[in-house]
């Protein structure tokens, strides 16, 4: 009898513990990054029953129950859309690593983030977000040549990820344009008062651009194009004239050339290959050349075509001086710097985090780790040269919320519910017992 007191005791017990478990994983349902608890029990230890060596069967009696521990469950949770630019979610495997204001790096998957006074990428409660920074800014603005793809290095290297209030990138000198479309060749008959008949007059095109200089000057490239009239038999020959205005519509340069055509309307020949722009010379590309060695050779810029699209430039560098506009944030955890002038670099880059153990890390908030030696430390995935491998994607615009199920937890609380209730049933049975047989002396 007593042995049936010290199951019901240890059962209410362990029961207590499980319902509490599961209680707190219901509070922290709403919490984004939330990974639930499992409570696992165990028997303290098992009697056995004297029986007979030959006996195929053995019986043994359970003397009461203990917590075994509490598992963790790391799946993924589900995502929502927010509307903070800053908010991410990880898909896949991996962990963000914030360093609490007590110095200590602790390991989330609540990507909800933001920018703090002083330009720091922060969680909720204040803790910084890390990283891998570029060497990109100095003193608010952006160097020249500046590096375009961030790589992590270590786990230890990781450090507070700043994003600046107020950026700006330098001017770049265009150095080429690329252009791509059609001379329409067809030809074009106006009266000749003095001949008394319709002639063929020349085609004439125009096209411009902008491109910029080392100081950031917006200045406009127009090249006029002008059919030679007569043409030769086989070839159709443009006369190209490239000026090159400043904004305030000075003329800066002129170069001339010409360009020519096969049969076919593909390019076979251009000597205007460049325009000076302020010092730098602008590479201009239009297209490569005919060659019959090499199919579709020579249609790939300028052709000499009736019926197609007229020329645009569908390439082209350079920019003026550009100031910031808003911070994005792509699918490998760059942050990326968006300018006025088109132009965005990346300058800070989000470290995702893993570990050989993660059932090893230990729980310090509902949704904040620390390592353990069972996780073992942090580490990034590399390939066999050394090179972080990706293995991860962010989500940006989106938290991952809590992977409980509340159906199922719910469900988890009423059994829970139910075992405390026979464990407690158990007692008073076992005491109705007693009393009986002490009364049985009466």
């Amino acid at each position: 009898m007593n042995t049936s007191f010290y199951n019901g005791i240890s059962g209410i017990k362990s029961k207590q513990f499980g319902i509490d478990v599961w209680a707190g994983n219901i509070a922290n349902i709403n919490k984004p990054g939330f990974k639930y608890s499992n409570p696992e029990f165990s028997t303290v230890f098992d009697t056995q029953m004297a029986n007979s060596l030959f006996d195929p069967l053995t019986s043994d009696i359970g003397v009461g129950s203990r917590v075994a521990s509490t598992t963790i469950n790391f799946q993924q949770g589900g995502f929502i859309t927010t509307e903070s630019k800053y908010d991410m979610a990880i898909e896949g495997n991996g962990w963000f690593g914030v360093l609490g204001m007590d110095g200590e790096k602790y390991y989330t998957r609540n990507g909800a983030f933001n920018r703090d006074a002083e330009g720091y990428l922060v969680d909720a409660d204040g803790n910084y977000v890390t990283g891998t920074l570029s060497n990109n800014v100095q003193n608010g603005s952006i160097i020249q040549n500046p590096t375009m793809e961030i790589s992590l290095t270590t786990p230890d290297a990781q450090t507070r990820i700043n994003l600046p209030e107020e950026l700006t990138i330098p001017p770049e000198a265009t150095s080429f344009v690329n252009f791509k479309g059609s001379l329409d060749p067809k030809p074009i008959y106006e009266f000749d008062p003095d001949v008394g008949r319709k002639v063929e007059v020349p085609n004439i095109e125009v096209f411009r651009t902008n491109i910029f200089d080392n100081q950031g000057n917006a200045n406009t490239l127009e090249i006029t194009f002008r059919k030679q009239v007569p043409q030769p038999p086989s070839h159709t020959i443009w006369d190209a004239e490239a000026k090159l205005f400043d904004p305030d519509k000075n003329l800066l340069t002129t170069q001339n050339g010409q360009i020519g055509f096969n049969e076919r309307g593909a390019i076979v020949s251009n000597t205007l290959t460049s325009i000076d722009n302020n010092g730098t010379p602008v590479i201009l590309g239009f297209g490569t050349f005919y060659d019959p060695n090499i199919p579709n050779s020579g249609y790939d810029g300028l052709v000499s075509l009736t019926d197609l699209d007229s020329l645009r430039a569908i390439e082209k560098d350079g920019h003026g001086v550009g100031h910031l506009q808003e911070y994005g944030i792509d699918g490998y955890g760059n942050i990326i710097a968006q300018f006025d002038n088109g132009s965005s670099i990346p300058i800070a880059k989000v470290a995702i985090y893993h570990f050989q153990n993660d059932a090893g890390l230990e729980r310090e908030t509902p949704v904040y780790f620390h390592q353990t030696s069972n996780s073992g430390k942090p580490i990034f995935y590399k390939d066999a040269q050394g090179n972080v491998i990706e293995s991860s994607r962010l989500q940006n615009r989106k938290l991952e919320m809590s992977n409980l199920d509340l159906a199922n937890a719910l469900t988890e609380l009423l059994v829970m519910q139910k075992a405390f209730d026979a464990s407690a049933k158990s007692i008073t049975t076992s005491d109705q017992l007693i009393q009986n047989a002490i009364n049985m002396k009466k």
